[in-house]
């Protein structure tokens, strides 16, 4: 299967108390240019009689990285954890800010033996970091800067972390991840 396009990044306030998930508020987080999910796992072996007896790998934790056309003021409010002004023109950042647990998501079009489907992936519980904030002076040529978020992938007490869904067209990619971030129609989307 070959990945051949990104669409429709979201989000969702993650609920998580006793064993239920929920999820609140979905959102968009913005255009999507590129997004990446490496996987960290803890490995143990055990050596018994000169050979491995035991073999045991589980998922430790991920790491997302999101590349986005632009991170509006009350995407990164809500991200973060940071303090939005009430005209929505100042985003204080504080030292202390808590970037809360999200659910995250975004849908692309893949292509495998010559047909095209779409391919969703939903990661249950993440946490976001502040971008980089990159800025370089007008010479010769125009050089967009975009911002890039990187977040931890945990996962919930089910021990979930992930969903990968393969859809035959687009509107069903993007209305499944509407319902899994709980986006209200024409709100966040």
């Amino acid at each position: 299967m070959a990945n051949i396009g990104l669409l429709y990044p979201v989000a969702a306030i993650l609920n998580e108390t006793g064993g239920t998930i929920a999820y609140a508020g979905g959102f968009s987080v913005g255009k999507a240019i590129s997004a990446s999910m490496s996987v960290e796992f803890s490995e143990a072996i055990l050596y018994a009689d000169n050979s491995v007896a035991e073999r045991v790998k589980e998922f430790k934790s991920g790491t997302l990285s999101l590349n986005t056309d632009d991170l509006t003021h009350e995407v990164q409010a809500k991200l973060l954890g940071r303090t939005l002004s009430s005209d929505s023109n100042i985003l204080t950042a504080k030292s202390d800010d808590v970037s809360p647990y999200v659910g995250f998501g975004f849908y692309g079009v893949v292509l495998r033996n010559n047909v095209r489907s779409y391919r969703a992936l939903w990661f249950y519980k993440c946490q976001f970091a502040a971008p980089n904030i990159e800025f370089s002076t007008k010479g010769e040529s125009i050089e967009f800067k975009t911002p890039t978020i990187e977040g931890i992938v945990m996962a919930v007490s089910d021990n979930r972390y992930m969903d990968d869904a393969i859809f035959a067209n687009e509107e069903e990619a993007k209305a499944w991840l509407d319902e899994k971030a709980s986006v209200v129609s024409g709100i966040g989307g």
